[in-house]
């Protein structure tokens, strides 16, 4: 009874969140840049180079910016070949909405198919709210125990249920110590003033909130902003 209550709050939120502020346009962005990224994936696949394959949700998409150029994936990507090798290419297995066990059952499936130079993932916002704390724990030690050593596992920003969030990430410092894991830290990248980072519909990062997650990354991985 409480499985089947938890799906029916989660349902009317996601009802409801259809009316907010910028709806229309994360919906149309959601469905551009999930189409965009498919022919690139697939370009990808073709070349040759160092292989990044990133996990997650929306943010890993880049929904909320003014063009995908702005979001952390591709900000990193354009790091990574002017700073390391110009070869570097990248497959985007993220997809906007999705929660821990989403990018368990569907994306790590598909990374297991791949020979990749570098891994990340950035998930857990989705489940803040309606997954339960236990389900979530769960979810999170399964997913750090099945990346690959060396993995970029990101931890959850600032600005979405705090005190949870607070208890998340310190589980996923622990789980990074224990899988050989290399911890992203978006919680100290991102935080107040909230004033000019966020997107239209209020949730999302805009170009400038994205500096930060790109911030975060290109820390962990040595490299410095792009020029380009």
């Amino acid at each position: 009874m409480a499985s089947r209550a938890g799906g029916l709050i989660d349902r009317v939120r996601r009802w409801a969140g259809g009316f907010l502020p910028g709806a229309d346009e994360r919906r149309r962005q959601t469905a551009d840049y999930a189409a965009a990224w498919v022919p690139d994936n697939e370009a990808a696949l073709q070349a040759t180079g160092p292989l990044w394959v990133a996990l997650g949700d929306s943010t890993a998409q880049g929904i909320g910016t003014s063009s995908r150029e702005h979001g952390y994936v591709l900000v990193v990507l354009r790091a990574l070949r002017e700073q390391r090798d110009p070869t570097w290419r990248v497959v985007n297995l993220s997809r906007t909405g999705s929660r821990v066990r989403d990018v368990i059952n569907e994306q790590l499936p598909r990374l297991e198919e791949l020979s990749a130079d570098l891994v990340s993932c950035a998930a857990g916002a989705n489940d803040l709210v309606p997954t339960p704390q236990r389900r979530l724990e769960r979810d999170l030690r399964e997913l750090a125990g099945r990346l690959p050593p060396g993995a970029l596992l990101a931890n959850l920003p600032q600005g979405l249920a705090p005190r949870r969030a607070i208890r998340i990430n310190a589980l996923i410092a622990e789980l990074v110590a224990e899988h050989d894991l290399v911890l992203v830290d978006l919680w100290s990248q991102t935080g107040p003033p909230w004033e000019g980072k966020f997107s239209s519909d209020h949730f999302h990062p805009n170009d400038t909130g994205y500096t930060n997650w790109a911030a975060a990354f290109l820390e962990m991985l040595g490299l410095e902003p792009p020029s380009s």
